[in-house]
């Protein structure tokens, strides 16, 4: 009985090693990606965020919104966007802030300058030939 409770701990210090090992080449590799490629990686999620709400047609300003996105490297967001209340909200404002925190620590990582110049907040979205305009 003995042997069998060492062989099971000796088998879960093992899985648990290996999950540690594992999760420190995942840490490593993203520390070897270039600035240019995390830029890339920062832009295909805002790819994704855009693609998201750029495809539905703005026909009744009251179903649609808007939201910060961005983190500029002195703070704060980098623009506005609107979205439609109608589509996956959760999942688009989930997307948004993994946008930010992901811009934020990449502004930190590369040290990256910027204006400090606060966007205008839009007062709300108007729909303009089908498609959502943000209104100042």
């Amino acid at each position: 009985m003995d042997k069998l409770k060492s062989m099971a701990i000796i088998l879960l210090m093992g899985i648990c090693f290996s999950c540690s090992y594992n999760d420190l080449i995942q840490q490593n590799s993203d520390d070897e990606l270039t600035q240019e490629q995390e830029n890339q990686n920062l832009n295909q999620l805002f790819s994704e965020i855009e693609s998201m709400t750029s495809n539905l047609s703005c026909n009744d300003s009251s179903e649609w919104t808007f939201t910060s996105y961005g983190n500029k490297a002195c703070g704060g967001a980098i623009g506005y966007i609107a979205y439609s209340t109608t589509i996956d909200t959760v999942l688009f404002l989930k997307k948004i802030e993994e946008h930010r925190i992901s811009q934020q620590e990449f502004n930190e990582k590369w040290e990256i300058v910027s204006d400090c110049l606060a966007p205008s907040e839009p007062n709300g979205v108007l729909c303009e030939d089908g498609k959502p305009v943000l209104e100042y």
